[in-house]
């Protein structure tokens, strides 16, 4: 009897790691929820948040600050201030990215990236103006992945915008040729310079706007083409890359019915609501320490005119998750987040795993007061 009592254990641990791993629910993942007060100094909504080393970085855009949170204390550690003008003046900020707590960099809306301290003091800016040969702007946004990227060499690559600028019927081989896409910052001499790699004419099947979403690995840059399954692997010299087709059963409806319309006879409103109809794919991050790429994306749906579509755009309802290998980006699970919980646009990925937001407006559990954070292990599914 005492056999079969172990037997009968060790098959009921068994069974239960494989009714999780194979669950296709993904709040099953759950691993840990971390909790924070905040008042009015901390947005319940950001473009820009970033993890690093124990402490969340979070963007007040409307109040011009930076909220720093020790996530091991749980508390707020510091607000730091970012002046629009004086001797600290940042201009018009467009996000920022954090090398390490002393040393912030901050693009802006007059081609420039500054750089500042700890405690918002400006301490240099770079300028890219000469660069950009359509006058597009560098961000560093969580939202659709548009941070700035670090090697482990002293360099940021910084992704240009300009072919975004052309209308999908002017793009050609030429366009992509004379539009670099990648642009390299080297911090130690602050000097900029493009890479080699050009986008291959075979983005141009698509006849959609150019865009990119984008992460790191240890060794190259992840483009991922915002109206495609196309992905990029780019070698951080430029001159070597791989395109991959990534495998999804959940984002199937792209289409170039937005970009080929006449969208000038119509308002921004209705031009958003034809363009939610469509899959995009809203993103994508790197798990360093699971060797995991999640990519988020919205699997498109007809928004009915009584919904504020612009509104909808920055808090979809839901979105959905595909889990690749990091080895070669195969597809290893999907899934489909439940509606009105968590915010788009809104995650990190620390030691635990993948970290989200429950804070969508619309979850009737939300909660001004309070920062909740979901971690999810999805590494037993590898």
């Amino acid at each position: 009897m005492k056999n079969i009592s172990i037997i009968l254990i060790v098959a009921s641990i068994f069974s239960c790691s494989e009714k999780k791993i194979s669950s296709i629910n993904p709040l099953d993942y759950i691993s840990d929820t971390t909790s924070l007060s905040i008042d009015r100094r901390t947005e319940t909504y950001t473009r820009t948040l970033q993890y690093l080393n124990g402490d969340l970085y979070w963007w007040n855009s409307d109040r011009g600050s930076i909220s720093l949170f020790d996530l091991y204390d749980k508390k707020l550690k510091k607000i730091i201030k970012m002046e629009h003008d004086g001797p600290n003046g940042l201009g018009i900020p467009l996000g920022f990215f954090v090398v390490h707590p002393d040393s912030i960099y901050v693009p802006n809306t007059t081609f420039r990236i500054n750089l500042i301290n700890s405690e918002g003091n400006w301490v240099a800016n770079y300028d890219y103006r000469n660069f950009p040969k359509l006058g597009g702007l560098i961000p560093s946004m969580t939202r659709y992945s548009n941070m700035l990227l670090p090697d482990n060499k002293g360099s940021i690559y910084l992704i240009m915008r300009d072919l975004k600028n052309i209308q999908p019927t002017d793009l050609n081989e030429q366009a992509l040729h004379e539009n670099p896409l990648i642009l390299s910052f080297k911090k130690d001499n602050g000097t900029f310079e493009y890479l080699n790699f050009r986008v291959p004419s075979s983005i141009l099947k698509f006849n959609n706007l150019i865009n990119f979403s984008q992460a790191v690995t240890s060794n190259s840059l992840l483009l991922l083409h915002f109206q495609s399954n196309t992905l990029y692997e780019v070698d951080f010299s430029g001159d070597n890359f791989k395109e991959h087709q990534l495998q999804t059963d959940l984002l199937q409806n792209f289409s170039n019915e937005y970009y080929n319309s006449p969208r000038m006879s119509r308002s921004i409103e209705e031009n958003k609501h034809l363009a939610l109809k469509s899959v995009e794919n809203l993103g994508l991050v790197f798990d360093h320490h699971k060797k995991l790429l999640y990519r988020f994306g919205w699997p498109g749906e007809e928004i009915s005119n009584d919904k504020h579509a612009m509104k909808f755009g920055y808090t979809p309802r839901y979105f959905t998750i595909s889990i690749y290998d990091g080895s070669d980006f195969s597809l290893i699970k999907e899934f489909t987040l439940p509606r009105n919980t968590y915010l788009a646009h809104h995650y990190f990925v620390d030691e635990k795993g993948l970290n989200l937001f429950p804070m969508h407006p619309d979850n009737p559990e939300f909660n001004e007061d309070e920062m909740v954070i979901h971690t999810f292990d999805f590494s037993g599914l590898k």
